[in-house]
């Protein structure tokens, strides 16, 4: 018997076996392409001709392939190997997708804990790597060492399998929303005639308020405290409305603008004027 199997040797299911291997675990390792884990192999690893070997080697195995939809493809045909063992599933996939592995597992008499790798490769085994891992708390508690050492920031977020999509969601279109600001942002510049050279030095300037307006965000929206903030949404829904009227002006595309000054409007029919501009979040989720 080993400590730990992954199967999936890829970058960064590599990654992660070698981070096992650096902190003493004996590690059992598969992959579809046998070639892959000669490199472990020489580390230390042992390597499994099949899926069922490397299921039965360890108590907990990593998988790290595709998507859900494989590692469920991989998982059933190995189901004998399955009961009394547990799974940490750190492939991709969808909220429908990771309840259907998440009840493949159950049937089969197996635990599991589904986690988000926020990081590349050679960022795996680093103190400040996070993975953010959903399962029940007794999971958490029994596998944070084996996560921790994929990442020392490692953050147990929930025990629903469907979290982590939405958690993905959520995380992207924040980095998706500033790029599109970006985006947003040199259109109007353009259409005034403005160097695209000269908007995109600026930007790192602008972006000294990403700091305040995280700030903003973290004290008012996780505890739902939205009184007295020092920008009220009616500020917020003003300079929206300005800067709507400016693209407005220039006969530029303004879908991303008119969205924001839209919330706004949402939050400000419901009475909340005086309240913070994230009040909107209950809001918009009431009206769902």
């Amino acid at each position: 018997m080993t400590d730990i199997s992954v199967i999936g040797l890829g970058a960064m299911g590599s990654a992660l076996a070698r981070a096992q291997l650096k902190v003493g675990r004996s590690v059992t390792v598969w992959n579809r392409t046998p070639e892959k884990a000669a490199a472990l192999v020489s580390e230390g690893a042992i390597a499994a001709t099949t899926v069922s070997e490397a299921l039965s080697a360890s108590p907990v195995t990593i998988t790290c392939v595709k998507s859900h939809p494989q590692t469920i493809e991989l998982l059933t045909n190995a189901a004998n190997a399955l009961p009394s063992k547990t799974i940490i599933e750190l492939s991709t996939g969808g909220a429908e997708e990771a309840e259907n592995l998440a009840r493949l597992l159950e049937n089969a008499g197996a635990k599991w804990v589904l986690g988000i790798i926020n990081a590349y490769p050679h960022m795996i085994g680093d103190g400040e790597t996070v993975l953010s891992v959903v399962g029940t708390d007794e999971q958490w508690e029994t596998l944070g060492p084996i996560i921790k050492a994929m990442g020392g920031s490692s953050v147990h977020v929930g025990d629903q399998a469907g979290m982590l999509a939405a958690l993905f969601a959520g995380l992207f279109t924040v980095r998706q929303g500033f790029m599109w600001g970006m985006i947003y942002g040199a259109l109007a510049a353009k259409k005034a005639g403005i160097p695209m050279q000269t908007f995109s030095d600026l930007v790192p300037i602008s972006m000294g308020m990403m700091k305040p307006y995280y700030d903003y965000f973290a004290a008012t929206a996780p505890q739902a405290t939205y009184d007295d903030p020092p920008a009220t949404m009616r500020t917020y829904a003003a300079a929206l409305e300005d800067v709507l009227a400016s693209f407005e002006a220039l006969g530029a595309r303004d879908e991303l603008p008119r969205l924001f000054v839209e919330m706004a409007q949402k939050g400000m029919d419901e009475g909340l004027e005086d309240k913070a501009l994230t009040a909107v979040i209950d809001v918009l989720a009431d009206k769902h």
